[in-house]
């Protein structure tokens, strides 16, 4: 992918420590249970199937501004991390594309991916569109500042926490690494939780959208 590309995943002699955990159920009960998943359960998935929509919130790619009415009308999957972040986001981002390409060898509709990012000081739209466009051009790459990022992080149970003291511009942020299924509705449908496997995630995805 070029030596532009290994510059951004590439963090000298630091590692990431990634928040293991994929979904605190808004913030440990403050929301209902989940429903029971559809024909039993998944191997991949935990099935959510809110009732209510995402809460409204805006962020920005290169494209304008990003937000609910940018999700409506088809299957999306949003994924948070940031573009220096040296092996989990690139990893997933990859995983991400040969599950398009599982589900599109199976004939189903493929899922609109977002990738989110946590590190907005670093992460502008072009970058980030220069970024996913490594992995897939139809990828989208969105950013906001933390205040533009809490309804929706609160509402998924997304945590993460930027270990930057100022010091050095190689800090690395733990975030959560869970993928999140969003309905056409608009409303969390499902959470793969890691490690992910394309091919269960690819006929889990099948299952969800019927």
């Amino acid at each position: 992918m070029g030596q532009r590309f290994y510059a951004w995943v590439a963090v000298s002699g630091l590692v990431l420590a990634c928040a293991g955990g994929y979904l605190v159920w808004r913030n440990a009960g403050a929301g209902p249970e989940p429903a029971v998943a559809p024909g039993g359960r998944f191997a991949s998935a935990t099935f959510i199937g809110d009732e209510a929509p995402l809460p409204p919130f805006e962020v920005v790619s290169d494209a304008g501004a990003f937000g609910n009415e940018k999700l409506r009308g088809r299957w999306s999957l949003l994924f948070f991390g940031y573009t220096h972040c040296p092996d989990v986001c690139p990893g997933t981002l990859m995983l991400l594309k040969r599950l398009q390409e599982d589900l599109a060898t199976r004939g189903l509709p493929l899922p609109q991916v977002v990738f989110l990012s946590v590190d907005p000081a670093r992460d502008t739209p072009q970058l980030l569109k220069e970024y996913v466009g490594h992995f897939d051009r139809s990828f989208i790459g969105v950013t906001g500042t933390d205040e533009a990022l809490a309804p929706l992080v609160h509402h998924l149970g997304v945590r993460y926490a930027r270990n930057d003291d100022g010091q050095t511009p190689h800090y690395t942020v733990d975030h959560t690494t869970a993928i999140y299924l969003i309905d056409p509705e608009v409303r969390l449908r499902a959470v793969f939780s890691p490690p992910h496997d394309a091919p269960a995630m690819a006929t889990d995805y099948a299952r969800l959208i019927q």
